[in-house]
């Protein structure tokens, strides 16, 4: 098994995406030997309804005969009316955990946080205690693309450790794919994922193209919670092989990671 924990289909607002179809990335996986692929709808960052973005994801699924094994993650908006009916409808058909994205639905992460900058209300913390219930994962990407690059419509911000570490203290058994996530920011989330074991990072924003320097960023997270993630098709699969071999981890291990955070993979 080669899973890649961090990938969409969809379009985005902001520059045209190539591969952004289950097909286009069973074209990538095929390339790089990777036999399985998380995958989420970003339309559905963009939907005021995001249920409407996971129905576009099972159809696409539903019509899918390529190689590649998906593992669907519905994206969930708490704050849309009627949310949790639709989640729960998602993992009955077939969705295998949920993916959060507050910076664009306009909520927080952090549950003590009643008054922020995002809104009054926390919501995140409704959808853990779904995810605990039904025993399935969630995914949060902490950014798209590089902040210097970002058009100036899309969000100036990622979604701060601080943020991470204020939702998953609290859902401590509820799996955690933290994506698109600087490691140098890690601090506490490192030390968290040391004690659970079932906080999950890929490497799409660390800068790993020295061995050494690879070792300061991950050497506060444990190897089995470094998965492979691609980020794709916002990023060259290159890349993140690259850093991978230049790590200095365990290559195998890192490939397989992911399939820790599902159940019967």
């Amino acid at each position: 098994m080669f899973i890649d924990i961090n990938t969409y289909v969809g379009h985005w607002p902001f520059r045209n995406l190539e591969y952004n179809t289950l097909s286009g990335l069973d074209t990538l996986a095929r390339e790089y030997d990777i036999t399985h692929m998380v995958v989420a709808n970003i339309n559905g960052l963009f939907y005021k309804d995001a249920n409407a973005a996971n129905l576009e994801l099972l159809k696409e699924l539903e019509e899918y005969d390529g190689k590649t094994k998906f593992i669907p993650m519905a994206i969930v908006n708490p704050a849309y009316p009627g949310w949790e009916r639709d989640a729960r409808e998602m993992i009955a058909r077939g969705f295998c955990g949920f993916e959060l994205a507050p910076l664009y639905h306009g909520y927080s992460l952090a549950p003590e946080m009643l008054f922020d900058e995002y809104s009054p209300v926390h919501r995140a913390g409704k959808v853990m205690e779904l995810a605990s219930e039904l025993g399935v994962p969630v995914r949060v990407c902490a950014s798209f693309e590089n902040f210097r690059g970002r058009s100036d419509l899309d969000t100036p911000k990622n979604i701060s450790a601080n943020d991470y570490v204020a939702l998953i203290s609290k859902y401590e058994d509820v799996p955690l794919l933290a994506t698109g996530f600087s490691m140098f920011a890690a601090g506490k989330l490192g030390e968290l994922a040391k004690s659970r074991k079932n906080i999950f990072f890929d490497t799409t924003t660390t800068a790993l193209f020295d061995s050494n320097l690879c070792r300061r960023a991950v050497g506060n997270v444990p190897e089995e919670c470094i998965c492979f993630g691609s980020l794709s098709p916002f990023n060259y699969m290159e890349t993140n092989l690259l850093r991978i071999e230049l790590s200095g981890l365990d290559a195998e291990k890192i490939k397989q990671n992911g399939k820790k955070a599902f159940k019967n993979l």
